[in-house]
């Protein structure tokens, strides 16, 4: 190859260019290209000629001030088209992300928040985008977790007894217990019930391996008395329920109970040192979209607002 067709074979293609010349072919001239691109006529000229001389091909049959596309135009256009067409699909692609449209938000919770913070967060988040569509899985805090590690939810919230390795988590809540009693129990009205008030009260637990009711087990010794559980559950909301039946007294989530002060009950804070904590996990290998960090924004607020 000599050095003339070697530097002919260098050139390369640019983008201006192709731009250039999908105009003149969408509008049939060069005046009109030109007025579309606001650029000057004899620009477009150029800019077409410095393309028919990159790609070494004749484009256009020049005849009395017209561009007559040739055959070679024609089906160079045909590509330039299908070009556009999905640079167009990735801009629709790149609108849909930054609205949240069409977005399928993969989020796992614990049966506790799923009875509490869950149903506004959700609600906001739909009204928000309205386009974009919230899965909420339900599931123990281990079913969670192997969900996070096999990348079939996006995010969860799970209980502080879950074993995080191979997780990215940090703690989202730690809320201390509260007692819930019926409106019409005496110690509805107290401003605080402690450890002792409860020494022979019947009390609906949680299970053994619940951290809570460990602490609450702990806090009783640590008083000398035994707590008299007459029934126990492995759900917070379950423990408010029987508590509305008429079964007993709870020491719970307080993010639960507050959403059950308006069937009856009356939340009292709890002078033991029992907490109610909250894991936030994510893949590591896994992004957090806006989408995701959106939402969890929404379940921070929804903390703050049952905790007032």
């Amino acid at each position: 190859m000599d050095k003339t067709a070697e530097a002919a074979a260098g050139q390369t293609v640019s983008a201006r260019q192709i731009e250039v010349f999908r105009m003149v072919m969408r509008l049939g001239s060069a005046r009109r290209a030109a007025e579309a691109l606001h650029i000057s006529q004899p620009a477009v000229t150029q800019i077409v000629l410095q393309l028919e001389k990159s790609a070494r091909l004749r484009l256009f049959d020049r005849s009395k001030g017209r561009m007559v596309p040739t055959a070679e135009a024609a089906a160079l256009m045909d590509e330039v088209e299908r070009v556009y067409v999905g640079l167009d699909a990735v801009q629709r692609k790149i609108d849909l992300l930054r609205s949240h449209e069409d977005t399928v938000l993969r989020v796992g919770a614990l049966h506790a928040m799923a009875a509490s913070v869950m149903p506004l967060a959700v609600a906001n988040f739909t009204h928000s985008y309205p386009r974009s569509h919230c899965r909420l899985e339900v599931d123990s805090s281990r079913g969670l977790r192997e969900r996070l590690l096999q990348r079939e939810l996006d995010l969860a919230f799970m209980g502080d007894e879950v074993d995080t390795s191979g997780l990215t988590a940090s703690e989202f809540y730690a809320v201390p217990a509260v007692c819930i009693v019926p409106a019409t129990h005496p110690f509805a009205a107290r401003g605080r019930i402690g450890v002792a008030d409860l020494a022979d009260a019947p009390l609906i637990g949680l299970d053994a391996a619940d951290p809570a009711q460990r602490q609450l087990q702990s806090a009783f010794a640590g008083h000398g008395h035994t707590p008299r559980f007459v029934a126990t559950t492995p759900y917070s909301h379950t423990q408010c329920a029987l508590v509305l039946a008429g079964v007993g007294l709870a020491i719970t989530n307080p993010l639960v109970a507050r959403t059950y002060t308006a069937l009856g009950l009356r939340s009292v804070p709890f002078g033991g040192a029992v907490h109610f904590r909250a894991i936030l996990a994510f893949h590591p290998g896994q992004g957090q979209s806006t989408a995701a960090q959106q939402f969890v924004r929404l379940c921070r607020q929804r903390v703050e607002d049952l905790l007032r």
